[in-house]
């Protein structure tokens, strides 16, 4: 039995109602597609992964620093992204191998830009690579960190276009540490200089030449050897002919292997050869006195003394250290520049994180901007503290394993060095701590007939007799 229709109104006839339904379930379906194309039940988008390079030297004349140097960016990679990754997305890390060769550099950065579309490098391992590279980089708007390239040649930008940054200070300041070190701890007066033929070699030979000079010294031959030659006879003929009293050797481990090695061989039928040696950090590798050494090439490696840049920060670093020891399992200490590649590759994420954005041009301009100031002081570790103070919008200054990294307009930075030694037991040790307040730059070349009377040079830090621990 039906209900009865109330008084005054009209059932609706079903073909009618039918229709209504329809429109309804329609205009739901609209809002719903509307809404889902619109992405209201969608998760906000991801921004997209950072994307960094290494341009490392895996082979060639620095191979015994580049796979070291690569573990230290893996360091920082996997740190970072265990405790969040930059812009909520872990890091991709792309390798590659600039085989300390000027032509392999660039076609590598090719690659990294054009195929893996990185977004940042952390490279090249040398001078001459670098500035073979800068080029590729910066007219693709993607930034290089050098942890190791010193050259003062690339202190231009006109030839970086700001595009270049450096974890480890230039060789204008190793030229005065150096220079100073023979001239007023060694009480040199007539050295003269050994320089592989490129960038880095050269540039290190001229500063040196330039203070050396500026003290009252005297650099009577420079020799610039090709790192490619296997016979360097001639050219330590040359070197020994004006009778030094001792040579500053700025090279790599490739060439020095054989160019010390026929030194030595040569010393019995040429007396003048025996003089002191001293070396560039680009010689200061453990592998590198041991091969010296060994029975092979029987040099008395505890004669030879050096200078390299060092990390300012003791605690700091010994953390870095403690950190990378257990994420490789080794017992070794880094080797030299692993700490500044480490540095690298956090400041890089920083700046990205800092920026918003994983562009390379973005990343460029707020590198300097994370690397000093007085924001949130992050240290080796500590990615969790940092995504903190920039999520609040605050700053965050980077005090890193290798120092400071307060990048000046040039991309550079300033920092510490010591003076090295080999003790009795043929183990690469400090013999002298010389921090960056007590180092000015180089004054320009005088005439080479020219004589000035010794005077203050800013290097404080004389040889201390008791060798202390080392800092790597």
């Amino acid at each position: 039995m039906e209900e009865p229709t109330p008084s005054g109104a009209k059932p609706a006839p079903k073909s009618r109602a039918v229709w209504i339904a329809v429109a309804v379930i329609v205009v739901i379906i609209v809002v719903v597609l509307a809404a889902v194309l619109g992405g209201l039940f969608n998760p906000a988008p991801t921004k997209p992964a950072l994307r960094i390079g290494t341009l490392l030297s895996i082979t060639g004349a620095l191979s015994q620093y580049g796979p070291g140097d690569t573990q230290g960016a893996y360091l920082a990679v996997h740190q970072i992204n265990a405790a969040g990754g930059v812009l909520g997305q872990p890091i991709q890390l792309f390798t590659e191998d600039d085989q300390t060769d000027q032509t392999a550099a660039a076609a590598a950065t090719t690659k990294l830009i054009t195929q893996n579309h990185v977004n940042a490098i952390v490279g090249a391992q040398f001078s001459g690579g670098t500035i073979a590279s800068i080029g590729i980089a910066k007219a693709a708007g993607v930034p290089m960190v050098s942890p190791s390239a010193t050259s003062p040649a690339l202190s231009n930008l006109t030839l970086t276009g700001g595009y270049f940054f450096r974890t480890a200070p230039s060789d204008a300041l190793q030229g005065v540490v150096a220079a100073n070190y023979l001239f007023t701890n060694l009480s040199y007066r007539y050295v003269n200089l050994v320089g592989r033929d490129d960038s880095y070699g050269r540039g290190l030979v001229g500063v040196i030449n330039t203070k050396f000079t500026a003290l009252g010294g005297h650099v009577n031959t420079t020799v610039i050897i090709n790192p490619k030659a296997t016979t360097f006879t001639t050219d330590l003929q040359t070197l020994f002919s004006t009778n030094p009293q001792a040579v500053y050797f700025a090279g790599f481990p490739g060439e020095g292997l054989i160019l010390m090695t026929q030194w030595q061989q040569g010393l019995s039928s040429n007396t003048g050869w025996n003089r002191p040696w001293i070396f560039s950090e680009g010689l200061d590798s453990q592998t590198f006195m041991d091969q010296l050494h060994s029975s092979q090439v029987n040099i008395d490696v505890t004669k030879i003394k050096g200078t390299s840049p060092v990390s300012p920060f003791g605690a700091v670093h010994d953390v870095f250290v403690a950190q990378y020891k257990a994420a490789t399992t080794t017992t070794s200490t880094p080797v030299l520049y692993t700490d500044y590649t480490y540095d690298a590759v956090y400041l890089i994420a920083l700046a990205a994180q800092k920026a918003g954005s994983v562009d390379g041009t973005a990343i460029k301009a707020n590198l300097p901007v994370i690397a000093k100031g007085s924001g949130t002081v992050i240290t080796p570790g500590n990615w969790t503290r940092a995504l903190t103070s920039l999520a609040a919008g605050g700053s965050v200054n980077w005090e890193g394993a290798a120092g400071s990294e307060d990048f000046d307009a040039n991309g550079d930075v300033r920092g510490p060095y010591e003076v090295w030694g080999v003790n009795s037991t043929f183990q690469i040790v400090r013999l002298a701590f010389i921090p960056e307040s007590s180092i000015q730059t180089a004054p320009p070349l005088l005439p080479s007939s020219h004589v000035v009377t010794a005077s203050s040079s800013g290097f404080v830090e004389k040889v201390q007799t008791a060798v202390v621990t080392r800092r790597f």
